[in-house]
């Protein structure tokens, strides 16, 4: 079942995406309706490009009988891939990966590590540029998946008190990311640059979703709480295929 949710969730954004990439190349509808033509000389190309960064921020607040308690998702550095398939000057669809190497830690009475753990963001979304040229200042959105994966299964929320063993797994929750950035290009041919980040990356749990239609139209909701997370990186872009 949990197979099916996660393949049914990224099936509708499959199709958001779809009609973003669609709109991309879609001009602004004259009398006769046509598409735009891309600029020009412009063929689309994809781009490769590498990060590495700090992630921080992340807690989910605990009630444990008439006690608060805080876990917090620990600093840590953070790698990241994305493949980008520019298909307009201005406009990108984006894969991306990115993990974070930190902690699993309780803020009560004081911070402690109750264990190691990595966080994996897997997102697909959408990039535009604020202007054209060699220096490239954009916006970005992305939908997709956190991947959370503790190293130790079972800890202590109180160390003096058996009776507070908690058992933890793996878990995979809905996501977005938001974010601005900025690519430089170097030399004439533009084919090496540098690109750098910052992206505010929530993490719902706690999520429930639906899908209505009616007379005036049809939607889709998803809700949850949220882990807040931030990521400012940087690293090198390349292009290929221009």
């Amino acid at each position: 079942m949990k197979c099916l949710k996660w393949i049914a969730m990224f099936g509708l954004m499959a199709i958001l995406l779809t009609a973003v990439a669609d709109d991309a190349f879609a001009q602004r509808r004259g009398g006769g309706g046509q598409p735009r033509q891309l600029p020009a000389g412009f063929k689309p190309f994809l781009e490769v490009s590498a990060t590495y960064g700090s992630m921080w921020g992340g807690n989910i607040d605990l009630s444990y009988g008439f006690e608060s308690r805080k876990i917090r998702t620990g600093t840590g550095p953070s790698m990241g891939f994305a493949l980008a398939y520019n298909l307009h000057p201005m406009q990108a669809i984006e894969v991306s990966y990115t993990r974070q190497e930190g902690s699993l830690d309780l803020d009560y009475k004081g911070l402690r590590t109750l264990t190691d753990m990595s966080v994996n963001f897997w997102q697909i979304g959408s990039t535009r540029y604020l202007a054209p040229g060699k220096v490239k200042p954009f916006v970005l959105m992305s939908l997709g998946a956190t991947y959370f994966s503790p190293s130790e299964g079972t800890f202590l929320l109180d160390e003096g008190d058996p009776d507070t063993l908690v058992h933890t797994q793996t878990q995979t929750k809905f996501s977005f990311n938001l974010g601005v950035g900025i690519k430089s290009y170097f030399g004439k041919a533009e084919k090496i640059g540098i690109r750098a980040t910052f992206k505010v990356m929530p993490t719902l749990y706690n999520t429930w979703g639906g899908m209505y239609f009616g007379s005036g139209g049809g939607g889709l909701t998803i809700s949850g709480n949220a882990i807040w997370q931030w990521e400012a990186a940087a690293g090198l872009t390349i292009k290929f295929g221009t």
